[in-house]
C-alpha cells in the first residue's frame, strides 16, 4: 500500500506542477504579482528595491509618487526608490532564479512549491494515519480550488502553504531543526503569520513531554528560525526605515474585532462552496485518531486556528479567491479529514477500505475541479495575458528612451517592457502638458498606455487642463483589444487632418 500511495502522491504533485506551468499566467501585472516580480528583479541585480533616475531630475511635485508602480509606495529611505507593499521575503526567494534564469524564471517557483506542498502533505498525513490517508490528503490538496487558482499566478500563497505544511511535517516527524528552518522560511515569505510560529513552539512542548527533550527541541527549532527572523527585520529596516514597519501600513487599520463577524461566515461559506463540507470532518480528529498521534493532531488544529484567527481579524474582502489566505489551514484540514476517514474505516476489509477512500476522494476531487473551473482557475492565463502582451509591445515597439504614462499596467511596463513607467494618477492634472514637454526636451519619448476601462478616468482627470488629456485621437497600438498606446505627438497631426494608423496587435497569438 505504501508504494501505491507514494506513486499516487508523486503523480498528484507532478500533475499540479504541470497545471501551474501549462496554465500559468507568466504575467506581472496586478498589484501583488508586479510587486513580487519587480522586487525579485531588483534584488537579482543587486538593488534592495526598484529605483528611477528620473525622480531626482523631473520638476513636477510629488515626483517620487509618479514613478511608483502598482504594488509599491514611495520609499522613505531612498528618494529615488519604491518600497513594496507586499512582504519582500518571497521576492528574496525568487531573486536567485531571476539572476540565473532571467526574469521569466520567477514564474517557476510557485508550481515547484505546489508539488512540494502535495508531497509534504502526504508525509504529514502518513505519520498520523498511514499511507492510504496520506495519498487521499495529497490528492485533495492538489485539486483544492484556491490551490488551482493560485498555482498559475506568481504570488506567495502556494509557497506559504507549502512551507507551513513542511514545518508541520518536520515537527510530527520529530525533526526539530528542519522544522525551524521551514518555519523561518515561512515567516520570511509571510511575516504576518507569526502566530503560527508561536503555536509551533508551543507544539514542541506537547509532542516531546520531557523537560530535557523540550529544551533540545526548542533550541534546535530556534536555531532554524532566528536567521530568517533577523532577515525580516533587516529587510524592513532597509525598505521602510524601521525593523518593525511593513508596507501594509498601520496594523490598527488592517485588523479589528469588527471584521470577525463578516469574515468568519464568509470564509466558511466559501470553503464549503468550493470543497464540500468534507474539510470540516477534520475537527473530529482529536476524538478519532490513535492516542499516540493525538498530540500531532492538536498541533495541526492549533495551526489551523491561528491561521483563521489572523485572517478573520483582517480587512474583509468580498471575493472568493481570498480563500487563498487560508491555504495553510485548508491543507491541514484536509490532512485531518483524510486521517479521520481512514481511521473510521480501519476495521473494514482492506479492499473495502481502499474502495471507500477512493470513492470519497474521487467524489470530493471532481467537485473541487468543477468548482475551480467555474471560477475561471484555468482561464486566468487568457484573462491576464494583456499585461504580458502590453509589456512586449512596449519593449519591442517603443523606442529605448520611452517613458510610458500608465497606471494599472505600470508594473508590466517596467517588468515586461523594460521601460520607465510614470503613474498618471500621481501626476498633478495641471502638469500633464508640462511633464510631456519636459520629457521631450530631455530626450525622453512620452507615451500613454491605458486599458480601455481606464480611459474615462484619464479624461476626467486631465481633460479640463490639457488637450492631450481629452484623449480624442486614435491610438498608435491596440493590444488584445483591451490595451491602447497613444503617442501625444499624434494629436497635433490628427488636428491637421493627417491619418493616424492604429496597429491591432495580439503578441501572444503571433
Amino acid at each position: 500500500m505504501d508504494r501505491i500511495s507514494v506513486f499516487i502522491t508523486a503523480l498528484s504533485a507532478i500533475a499540479l506542477a504541470a497545471v501551474g506551468f501549462y496554465y500559468g499566467t507568466y504575467a506581472a501585472g496586478g498589484s501583488d504579482s508586479s510587486c513580487y516580480a519587480l522586487m525579485a528583479d531588483a534584488l537579482a541585480h543587486g538593488r534592495l528595491q526598484p529605483t528611477s533616475d528620473l525622480v531626482s531630475q523631473v520638476p513636477w511635485p510629488d515626483a517620487a509618487k509618479t514613478f511608483t508602480p502598482g504594488g509599491f509606495v514611495a520609499s522613505e529611505t531612498n528618494p529615488s526608490a519604491s518600497a513594496p507593499v507586499c512582504a519582500p521575503g518571497f521576492s528574496l526567494l525568487l531573486a536567485p532564479l531571476a539572476a540565473v534564469g532571467g526574469s521569466d524564471a520567477v514564474f517557476t517557483l510557485t508550481p515547484a512549491a505546489a508539488a512540494l506542498l502535495v508531497w509534504v502533505t502526504f508525509v504529514a498525513t502518513r505519520r498520523i494515519a498511514g499511507p492510504l490517508a496520506g495519498a487521499m490528503a495529497a490528492v485533495l490538496v492538489s485539486v483544492s480550488p484556491p490551490m488551482l487558482y493560485q498555482v498559475v499566478q506568481p504570488m506567495n500563497d502556494v509557497t506559504t502553504a507549502a512551507l507551513w505544511m513542511a514545518t508541520f511535517a518536520a515537527l510530527v516527524s520529530r525533526r526539530w531543526a528542519l522544522g525551524g528552518f521551514c518555519c523561518g522560511l515561512a515567516l520570511l515569505v509571510r511575516p504576518n503569520l507569526l502566530p503560527l510560529a508561536l503555536v509551533a513552539i508551543g507544539g514542541l512542548f506537547v509532542v516531546t513531554r520531557a523537560w530535557r527533550s523540550e529544551m533540545r527541541a526548542v533550541t534546535r527549532f530556534g536555531i532554524g528560525v532566528i536567521p530568517f527572523g533577523l532577515a525580516v527585520l533587516w529587510l524592513n529596516s532597509g525598505l521602510y526605515g524601521s525593523p518593525f514597519r511593513t508596507g501594509y501600513g498601520q496594523l490598527g487599520n488592517l485588523f479589528g474585532l469588527s471584521a470577525v463577524a463578516i469574515n468568519a461566515p464568509r470564509y466558511l461559506s466559501w470553503l464549503m462552496e468550493t470543497h464540500t463540507p468534507f474539510p470540516l470532518l477534520g475537527l473530529a480528529a482529536p476524538f478519532v485518531v490513535p492516542r499516540e498521534t493525538r498530540s500531532d493532531v492538536v498541533l495541526a488544529i492549533g495551526l489551523i486556528a491561528a491561521t483563521c484567527a489572523v485572517y478573520f481579524l483582517y480587512t474583509p474582502f468580498d471575493e472568493w479567491s481570498y480563500l487563498r489566505f487560508l491555504l495553510p489551514a485548508i491543507a491541514l484540514m484536509l490532512v485531518l479529514a483524510s486521517a479521520v476517514t481512514s481511521v473510521l474505516l480501519q476495521y473494514a476489509p482492506a479492499a473495502g477500505r481502499i474502495l471507500v477512500v477512493g470513492a470519497v476522494t474521487t467524489a470530493v476531487g471532481v467537485f473541487c475541479v468543477r468548482s475551480a473551473t467555474e471560477r475561471q482557475a484555468f482561464n486566468l492565463r487568457f484573462l491576464e495575458q494583456r499585461y504580458r502582451s502590453a509589456g512586449f509591445v512596449v519593449r519591442d515597439r517603443l523606442p529605448a528612451n520611452a517613458v510610458v504614462l500608465s497606471e494599472w499596467d505600470s508594473g508590466a511596463v517596467r517588468f515586461h517592457g523594460r521601460k520607465e513607467a510614470l503613474t498618471w494618477q500621481g501626476l498633478d492634472p495641471a502638469w500633464l502638458d508640462r511633464s510631456l514637454a519636459w520629457l521631450e526636451q530631455h530626450d525622453r519619448a512620452p507615451y500613454i498606455l491605458l486599458e480601455s476601462w481606464e480611459e474615462p478616468g484619464f479624461r476626467a482627470r486631465f481633460g479640463n487642463h490639457s488637450d492631450v488629456g481629452k484623449l480624442d485621437w486614435p491610438p498608435r497600438y491596440e493590444i488584445d483589444r483591451t490595451v491602447r498606446i497613444y503617442d501625444p505627438k499624434d494629436r497635433a497631426r490628427y488636428d491637421r487632418g493627417e491619418h493616424i494608423n492604429t496597429e491591432y496587435l495580439w503578441p501572444l497569438r503571433d
